[in-house]
């Protein structure tokens, strides 16, 4: 006879909520949320969810606003001339993005983490635990990406939602550069899956976590940033 489920794995099963009571409850209570994905780490249809979403705001996007999109970040020197072909590769890339790179993103940063906190702290979260809780997460980065959208097929040029907003006389240095790639739902994301961290690992503070995910978050902005760097 198999062993009988724990209490609390027993609830947390019966408690699990349904796909867009988690979608509403990664903005409105992500550490209820979490202490549920904990017992229960369910992952597969947030994800589809994000594949989704993505696949069609990538079909949607309008050629112009796409257009606007390429010539904004073309390196310099580049043929404008170039910027038709582009934009079909561009969004045939974009909903390749989606399918598999989203999946791809969300297990490299449970990776990351349990690398981190597992292989390097010692600690005993599963791997499934971490993509469950990173994929979740991710919500906020979707929302963001849709907010963005709406703002680039309304205004014709593409938005950023980054602290370069607040200082507009910034130049176009690496600094402006630095600054305007820092998107401030990834921020937000980041927050969320840090308290997620320290659900999972109680020993573990939320702000450690939140800490070192930016900190490789602003490495990678970093890098970007810099001329060429795409």
């Amino acid at each position: 006879m198999s062993a009988p489920l724990e209490p609390s794995m027993t609830g947390a099963q019966a408690s699990i909520p349904s796909l867009p009571v988690r979608i509403v409850q990664v903005f409105t209570s992500p550490g209820r949320l979490f202490d549920s994905l904990k017992e229960r780490p369910v992952w597969l249809g947030v994800l589809l969810f994000l594949v989704v979403v993505g696949a069609i705001a990538n079909l949607l996007l309008p050629d112009e606003a796409l257009r606007t999109i390429i010539e904004q970040n073309l390196p310099a020197g580049s043929d404008p001339s170039q910027v038709d072909d582009m934009v079909g590769f561009s969004r045939t890339w974009g909903v390749v993005f989606a399918i598999v790179g989203t999946p791809l993103s969300v297990a490299f940063v449970a990776g990351v983490l349990i690398l981190a906190y597992n292989v390097v702290l010692g600690g005993e979260a599963s791997y499934r635990q971490l993509f469950s809780a990173a994929a979740h997460s991710y919500v906020i980065l979707t929302a963001g990406g849709l907010i963005t959208l709406g703002l680039l097929v309304a205004g014709g040029s593409q938005v950023v939602m980054s602290p370069a907003l607040l200082l507009p006389d910034l130049g176009d240095g690496y600094a402006a550069r630095f600054l305007g790639r820092i998107n401030i739902f990834a921020l937000w994301t980041i927050a969320v899956l840090g308290l997620g961290v320290s659900r999972i690992y109680p020993k573990r503070s939320a702000g450690g976590a939140i800490a070192y995910l930016l900190v490789l978050y602003l490495i990678l902005v970093a890098l970007v940033a810099i001329p060429g760097g795409g």
